[in-house]
C-alpha cells in the first residue's frame, strides 16, 4: 500500500473527470444512436458513467496505492455491467481490502450547511453542486457520502467540498 500517492493520485482521478466528462457524454450519445437504431435496450445515462467512472478509478487511484493483494471499495455505484456477478471493472472477483475515509477539522455539509462528523458517514463519489442540489458534472469539486449503516431510503446524504478533506484509507475488517 503507498498511502503517501492517496491524494494526489485522487485529485487526478477528478482531474481525469473533469477533461473527460465531455467525451463520455458524446460516447453515450453515440451508444443511444446504435441502440435506438438496434431496438437493443439502452442503459440510462447515469450507468453508462457509472462503468466508465468505476474502471477508470480502478486504474488511477487503486493500481496506483494499492499492491496486488489489496483494492479498494467501489466508486459511487460501480459498474453494473455485470451486476449480478460483480461491481468492478477489471479483477471481478477482488475483495475490497480497504475503504477511502474522509478526514477534515471542521467539515461543512452544502446540503444542511452544518458541520457534521464525516466518520459517521462513507465516501460515495465526487460531485458539483448547482442551484439547490448536487449532480454528477464537472467540476467535481464536491464529494459525496452516505451515512455508514443504513439501507434502504432512510440514509442521509452529505455533500462536501473536496478541498476542505484529505483522503486516507483502511483496512476493512473481515
Amino acid at each position: 500500500m503507498n498511502i503517501e500517492l492517496l491524494n494526489t493520485s485522487i485529485d487526478s482521478f477528478i482531474n481525469f473527470l473533469n477533461q473527460n466528462f465531455d467525451l463520455v457524454s458524446r460516447a453515450y450519445e453515440f451508444h443511444k444512436l446504435e441502440t435506438e437504431k438496434s431496438g437493443e435496450l439502452l442503459v440510462p445515462f447515469a450507468d453508462f458513467f457509472d462503468d466508465w467512472a468505476q474502471a477508470n478509478w480502478e486504474l488511477l487511484v487503486e493500481r496506483t496505492v494499492c499492491s496486488s493483494q489489496e483494492s479498494l471499495t467501489i466508486y459511487g455505484s460501480g459498474s453494473d455491467y455485470e451486476a449480478a456477478e460483480y461491481s468492478r471493472v477489471f479483477f471481478h472477483k477482488a475483495a475490497a481490502t480497504h475503504e477511502v475515509i474522509c478526514t477534515a477539522e471542521n467539515a461543512l455539509d452544502w446540503i444542511t450547511g452544518e458541520v457534521v462528523e464525516l466518520s459517521k458517514f462513507e465516501f460515495d463519489s465526487f460531485v458539483s453542486v448547482s442551484g439547490d442540489w448536487f449532480e454528477v458534472a464537472p467540476p467535481f469539486d464536491h464529494i459525496l457520502m452516505s451515512e455508514k449503516g443504513v439501507t434502504g431510503s432512510g440514509y442521509q446524504q452529505i455533500v462536501i467540498p473536496r478541498n476542505h478533506v484529505e483522503f486516507t484509507l483502511q483496512p476493512i475488517e473481515i
